[in-house]
């Protein structure tokens, strides 16, 4: 096995491979560009038997920070974006190819790092259990997955035509009744195909992420996302008496329709949400998309909000492999004050998981 940084000129054989293989819409090979907005450093990594023989990708993003650095596998949209395998490849050849990408990591940039954060995800082509994958455990990494909330998650939805008979029936009664009031109250679901409210979505973001304590995407790279991925996104409005409420980001690959970012003003959005959540999947599957993925949760609100649509939870395993201990403490130390001041219950709340991870540093 060959395992390599990929270049621009690998560009097109990365993103067909990403097709092919059911890669999800964050390993596009674009979303370099994005990361570079943020300061941060994607570094495609691709494993090869041959020149022309590509196997494997994993998009790996590197952030400096003054006295460390980390590696992660989480797109800065929110998307999971870990390994993707070609399917024919055996057990055993998929063993060796993700040791040999693994090692290859800790020989070239490990240096200065705390630790490398992987994540597997669901891919509409197969599934994943709860156990662990052998080749990350035996390269060191520890498995992160909570087997009693079944979190994070992933909820994806399989879309089969008509959309009425076999999507919109299968909803519960209550979630078609507040859409249907939703509809009743004058609220308009539009597809912006010239994306005029760009700067309304990015607004909305904003107010959605102060409520959450979240850090937002920025304008310029919310413009940047749109311009990049232009022939692979979609932005619905909900518009009530002319006036956005809500506005949802998708975005696409072959297979999969991904509800992206979902922004609004008002926290209680009188179930205009619910109604722009259905007009963007039925819009998927009256084009033929055989999924829509509703994004990662990872909390059990969020989660139980998502299977409303009769999505199926699907495990997001996160996978963590330490580099150093005192880097480790100076990146975890200010993350964890942050949270204690915010929430003064936060440590005694999380007293158990938090304890597991100091233990297990």
């Amino acid at each position: 096995m060959i395992v390599r940084e990929a270049t621009i000129e690998d560009r097109a054989r990365w993103d067909s491979f990403v097709d092919t293989e059911g890669g999800s819409f964050f390993h596009y090979f674009d979303w370099k560009c994005v990361h570079e907005t943020r300061g941060n450093q994607l570094i495609p990594l691709m494993i090869e038997t041959s020149p022309s023989q590509l196997v494997g990708i994993l998009p790996m993003v590197k952030t400096d920070r003054p006295l460390y650095s980390t590696l992660d596998t989480v797109s800065v949209a929110g998307g999971a974006e870990g390994l993707v395998l070609g399917r024919e490849l055996s057990d055993n050849e998929r063993y060796e190819a993700t040791s040999a990408l693994l090692k290859y990591v800790d020989v070239h940039y490990s240096q200065r790092c705390s630790a490398f954060r992987l994540t597997e995800a669901f891919a509409p082509f197969g599934n994943l259990g709860e156990d662990p994958t052998a080749a990350l455990i035996h390269n060191g990494f520890r498995f992160r997955y909570d087997r009693t909330t079944h979190l994070p998650c992933n909820v994806v939805l399989e879309l089969k035509q008509p959309f009425e008979d076999c999507v919109w029936k299968g909803w519960s009664r209550q979630l078609r009744q507040d859409v249907n009031r939703a509809a009743r109250s004058g609220v308009v679901v539009i597809q912006d195909r010239e994306f005029s409210y760009a700067e309304i979505f990015a607004d909305m973001l904003q107010e959605n992420h102060r409520r959450h304590k979240g850090k937002p995407p920025t304008r310029g790279e919310i413009k940047m996302r749109l311009n990049l991925f232009r022939d692979k996104t979609k932005l619905f409005v909900a518009l009530l008496h002319g006036q956005p409420v809500v506005a949802l980001l998708c975005y696409y690959t072959p297979s999969t329709c991904y509800l992206s970012k979902v922004g609004s003003y008002e926290k209680d959005t009188d179930d205009a949400n619910k109604l722009c959540y259905k007009v963007a999947i039925e819009d998927a599957c009256n084009a033929g998309y055989g999924y829509a993925d509703l994004g990662m949760s990872s909390t059990s609100n969020l989660a139980f909000f998502k299977q409303r649509f009769r999505g199926t939870r699907v495990p997001l395993h996160i996978y963590e492999k330490r580099y150093s201990i005192p880097r480790t403490l100076m990146e975890k130390t200010p993350v964890l004050i942050s949270s204690a001041w915010h929430d003064k219950s936060y440590i005694w709340n999380n007293r158990r998981k938090l304890w597991d991870r100091i233990a297990r540093i």
